[in-house]
């Protein structure tokens, strides 16, 4: 199959959707916007044949040139019509501010520059005159220009209309977009309902793994891609038939480069789960002789494409210091690297037979089981299973493209296309897939084919390459609504998930993924010579074979601390989008010259660069949308960057060095999107950043007195943080009456602010945002602290933060909401209210005057609760349950941590509260004497610390790790039928002169044991002997402690035991230890590690630990 195949028809859709908008919205001369809907039309007129056209130039090369001819004048019709669209914006920015010497504009005449000189030398008001009225003769002369090039524009049009009509092209109605809804499964573990007809496979390699032969050391799986090697190779991993047959299990993924390095790097990460960070080989080799020293292990090594002999002869004799009948699993595309790694046959994996196939396309293509109620599909989709032949992935995407499709003639499209009998072998699943791109709707092969330019199993960032789609023009919107532009951006991304062209990662939460191999090789096929990469090792070659003046959008990664772009590349003046992956800093020349040569760029990305300082002609940039500097060392920002009036994100996000933002920033009219999230030393926000209205993202909020106008950015959405709301001090803002009755208010102790609604409706701030994520912080939000101007509690600054925290009032789609040193001494009126309906996850910290817990027993799908420092807090009770029949019916984590004054916790009698709590730490509350005394009856985690008073505690069915630390003694006496604890922790009971028999009574899958830091205990409980499971004894700093229990015999899974800093103990229980210190003389036989560190040094041992 031929590489770089032109796909038009998205672009084509992109530019035919923008010109509606421009035609429908935009103030222009009759004749500029009848020539544009001329342009239209006949845009419309091809896109009728377009996708024939497109199958088709894969037979007949005059057809790809046409596509070529095509794809030019309609990129050249995009730029003009940036061009037309900024030219009022230009105007609308230079009426705002005055550019004291720089212009967004390019001066290239000498005429102009004789102008630019005149200008530095007249006055400030003067200057402002020339530039507009240099700025209307530029207008006219432009507006000449473009109608210049919108009329060769369509005279292009013209003749490639009239050379299509030689071809005789189909017309062809494009597809719906799928609307898919089953998500994948992904992560290192295998979805065993998504595999089918792989159980011969695996049988076999689970046998050869547990055969005794050195022939089978290494065991080769060779198939093609996306025949599911991976697959089995997982399914094996996790077969129950080999659990307790290896002691380490190890899973590395080479997909790229094999070098011995990497290899053992990957190895000791995943044996130790810490990153690895020694970089020399000698250190590498003795850490992995260390960790597989006679242990039987199983090592996958998955995707292996390196065919060096000589890096993996280095390999095989580190990896030979295990113990015999270790294995070793690799899957491969090629026979040759399996011939290079093993002498044994290879497992060549075949496709699946034809009722497997079926079984996976019918869960993607009927994902409710509905086939049956489609009877003339079927016999079309059993023909489209032949042609996968045998093909996981084909089946699964082929399934996923139709799933929504249930017209016969959609089906019977894909069945009948030319596309299947291109190629055999690996090209054949690009066949197949590449059909599958054909039939998806326009807006997403567009959006599929810009992940082109990311190296290979690159891990994507969800939100920013959305925010890329919006910039590069990929998603389009008829209307002016950002809102419904991002939703349809986040539609293309979930529809590509869904159909296996994305794959999440494991750090998915964070909104990271990656693409699937053998997909990424699709986007290479499809993406042709606009997209360029240039990665570290090829900059040179790529750059000479490429014909870079088709070239729109690349990425160059440079891991050696270059600042420097590939020459060449500056040859690519119509490049519109640049990631530049560099570590080092970006000198001031380079930027220059990349403003120079650039200067349509609409996304450039420099994030986690070396950059210190951002040149003044990054202004020049008037068409960039979208501009990433988050994780780089800048200090500072040009007041140059509010030239850029099509700026829609700026991203600044881990910026820790920025200490400020320019004036100039807030006439950044289209800015949706200004992250400065974790922006540390960024003290204020610009003046009058209110009228930034077009702002949706915006982390942070330095609080003021002109934090109402916060209502003025009614797009405002996601995350916000509003620090040192204590400056917040004028009751004209925060009172629903006058400042005199409030200072009345103030001298009267008695006074409570009123709890409705209804006195602050006309004062809210926040309920109209659509905010998922709220922080509210009275001083920096890090300890609660307050400036030092503010310090002091008065009964003023109680009751004005009170009045504030009411007036901040979020709006219900609040999930996560924390609040951090407030001053009041009542929590507001909404968080008892369905404000806040919808949270899962609360914080309030050190909210020292509030004196009793709000009503949160009533929240459905709250799962974390977290309250630490309520100073003023005597006690917990039925108000915090909020009378609900089953209070806390979501909550799995709860911390009470820091309540010095805190006596009490009560329960609700016989109503069973937190059913599915899991965690619960209760820390500091030396006051504290009772808790609750139903079951919590899911609870696994338990840690109580610093409760010197409480004595008792309710038994826990379902504990798995308990840690007391600094309590009362009598607190073991009360834990009692532990019998499913895995862990126990005593620590920091100074009073403790015995251990109670009780707590160990039921322990039978005790597991780790750890006692220190008990001064006065003498010994350990008789009975320890019978908890035979366990595995980690931890003794130290116990002054007193003289013996251990001589039932230490019977602990036969013990495989840590220490004792640390115990300068009683005299003896060592011979009979106990004689079986582990025989053990530790032979340091290959036993998983024994025994460390007896500052004892009396006559402690007596059985026998020399050293043999």
């Amino acid at each position: 199959m031929e590489v770089a195949s032109l796909i038009v028809s998205p672009l084509l859709q992109v530019i035919y959707e923008k010109l509606a908008s421009y035609v429908n919205g935009v103030e222009t001369p009759k004749v500029q916007k009848k020539n544009i809907k001329k342009l239209q039309d006949k845009l419309f007129i091809i896109q009728a044949v377009i996708q024939d056209a497109e199958e088709r130039q894969l037979n007949d090369n005059r057809v790809k040139i046409w596509l070529s001819k095509l794809r030019d004048a309609v990129y050249d019709a995009d730029d003009l019509l940036d061009e037309i669209t900024t030219q009022p914006l230009l105007r609308r920015s230079l009426k705002k501010r005055v550019p004291s010497e720089y212009s967004p504009w390019n001066w290239k005449d000498p005429v102009k520059d004789q102008l630019r000189r005149i200008q530095s030398s007249i006055s400030k008001e003067t200057r402002r005159q020339v530039r507009i009225t240099s700025f209307a003769i530029q207008s006219i002369l432009s507006s000449f220009e473009m109608r210049g090039k919108l009329t060769d524009i369509i005279e292009r049009l013209d003749d490639i209309e009239r050379e299509m009509s030689t071809f005789s092209f189909k017309d062809v109605v494009a597809y719906k977009r799928s609307d898919t809804r089953e998500k994948r499964e992904t992560g290192p573990d295998v979805d065993e309902s998504q595999v089918h007809g792989r159980a011969d496979d695996v049988k076999k390699i689970v046998d050869l793994l547990l055969s005794s032969g050195a022939d089978t050391w290494v065991i080769p799986i060779v198939g093609i891609g996306g025949i599911g090697k991976t697959t089995l190779a997982q399914l094996v991993y996790n077969d129950p038939r080999l659990d307790g047959h290896f002691d380490k299990k190890i899973w590395v993924s080479l997909y790229d480069s094999f070098s011995t390095k990497r290899l053992l790097t990957e190895i000791l990460e995943c044996l130790t789960e810490h990153r690895c960070e020694s970089s020399h080989m000698g250190v590498l080799q003795s850490q992995l002789r260390d960790s597989l020293y006679g242990k039987r292990y199983l090592l996958v090594m998955d995707d292996v494409w390196g065919d060096d002999q000589e890096e993996w002869d280095k390999v095989r004799s580190l990896l030979r210091c295990g113990a015999e009948g270790s294995k070793i699993i690799v899957t491969t595309r090629t026979e040759r690297v399996a011939s290079i790694m093993s002498n044994a046959p290879s497992h060549l994996l075949e496709g699946l037979a034809k009722d497997a196939c079926w079984t996976l396309f019918k869960q993607q293509a009927f994902a409710y089981g509905e086939e049956n109620d489609f009877p003339n599909l079927l016999p079309i989709s059993l023909r489209i299973i032949d042609k996968c032949q045998g093909v996981p992935l084909a089946a699964k995407v082929l399934g996923g493209l139709l799933r929504s499709k249930r017209e016969e003639d959609e089906w019977l499209r894909v069945q009948e296309s030319d596309l299947w009998s291109l190629d055999t072998g690996e090209n054949r699943i690009l066949s197949v897939l590449r059909l599958s791109f054909n039939h998806l709707p326009s807006n997403l092969k567009r959006c599929f084919a810009y992940c082109a330019i990311y190296p290979r199993n690159y891990h994507l960032n969800k939100e920013k390459l959305i925010q890329q789609w919006i910039a590069g023009g990929l998603v389009q919107y008829a209307g002016d609504n950002p809102h419904m532009l991002e939703q349809m951006g986040n539609k293309c991304f979930n529809d590509l998930l869904e159909m296996s062209f994305f794959q999440l990662t494991s750090s998915s939460d964070a909104g990271e993924f990656k693409i699937p191999s053998l997909i990424y090789d699709l986007a290479k096929l499809i993406a042709g010579k606009e997209f360029l990469t240039i990665e570290n090792s090829d900059q040179a070659q790529v750059v000479t074979g490429h014909n870079l003046a088709e070239t729109r959008y690349a990425l160059v990664e440079n891991n050696y601390r270059s600042s420097l772009l590939p020459k060449a590349l500056y040859k690519a003046h119509k490049l519109c989008s640049l990631n530049f992956l560099a570590s080092g800093d970006i000198s001031m020349e380079a930027q220059r010259n990349l403003v120079q040569c650039f200067r349509h760029l609409k996304i450039l990305n420099l994030s986690g660069s070396g950059i210190k300082k951002l040149h003044r002609s990054i202004g020049d940039l008037i068409y960039l949308r979208y501009l990433d500097l988050s994780n780089t060392p800048l200090q500072t920002l040009p007041e140059t960057i509010g030239h850029l009036c099509n700026l829609r994100t700026l991203d600044l996000s881990g910026c820790t060095d920025l200490l400020e933002l320019p004036g100039e920033i807030v006439k950044l009219v289209n800015l949706m999107h200004l992250n400065v999230k974790d922006c540390t030393r960024l003290a204020s926000l610009p003046a009058c950043w209110w009228s930034m209205v077009r702002l949706r993202t915006l982390p942070i909020v330095i609080s003021s007195k002109n934090l109402r106008l916060l209502r003025r950015l009614k797009n405002l959405q996601g995350e916000l943080k509003i620090k040192y709301l204590e400056n917040c001090t004028d009751p004209s803002l925060t009172m629903p009456y006058g400042a005199k009755e409030f200072e009345r208010n103030c001298r009267d102790p008695s006074f409570r602010m009123p709890r409705g609604a209804k006195e602050f409706e006309h004062c809210l701030v926040l309920n109209h945002l659509q905010l998922r994520t709220l922080d509210l912080f009275w001083g920096d939000g890090g300890e609660g602290k307050l400036n030092q101007n503010t310090s002091r509690q008065t009964r003023q600054s109680e009751l004005l933060s009170q009045q504030l925290i009411n007036w901040l009032k979020p709006s219900p789609n609040i999930r996560r909401l924390s609040i951090k040193g407030y001053l009041g001494c009542e929590f507001p009126f909404w968080m008892e209210s369905d404000a806040i309906h919808n949270l899962t996850v609360l914080e309030l910290i050190n909210c020292k005057t509030v004196e009793t817990l709000p009503m949160l027993g009533q929240l459905p799908f709250l799962k974390c609760l977290n309250i630490q420092g309520m100073d003023n807090v005597v006690k917990i009770d039925y108000e915090f349950y909020s009378g609900a029949m089953c209070p806390f019916p979501s909550l799995n984590e709860l911390t009470l941590q820091d309540f010095p004054e805190l006596r009490t916790w009560e329960g609700m009698g016989s109503t069973e509260a937190f059913p599915c709590l899991k965690k619960l730490s209760i820390m500091n509350c030396p006051l504290l004497k009772t808790m609750p005394s139903f079951g919590f009856p899911c609870l696994k985690r338990l840690s109580i610390m610093k409760c010197p008073l409480l004595k008792t505690m309710p038994s826990f069915p379902t504990l798995q790790h308990l840690m007391l630390k600094d309590c009362n003694p009598l607190l073991l006496r009360s834990a009692a039928d532990l019998r499913t604890l895995l862990t126990l922790v005593i620590d920091s009971f100074c009073e403790l002169d015995f251990i109670p028999k009780v707590l160990l009574e039921n322990c039978l899958l005790l597991v780790s044991l750890t006692v220190i830091s008990c001064p006065m205990l003498p010994r350990l409980p008789a009975n320890l002997g019978r908890v035979t499971a366990l595995k980690s004894l931890k003794i130290g700093w116990c002054a007193m402690l003289d013996s251990l229990p001589h039932g230490l015999a019977n602990l036969i899974s013990l495989e840590n035991l220490e004792i640390i800093e115990c300068p009683s103990l005299v003896t060592l229980p011979e009979q106990s230890l004689e079986r582990l210190s025989s053990a530790l003389s032979d340091p290959s036989l036993s998983k024994t590690v025994m460390a007896l560190l500052l004892c009396r040094e006559e402690c007596s041992m059985p026998r020399p630990l050293s043999a």
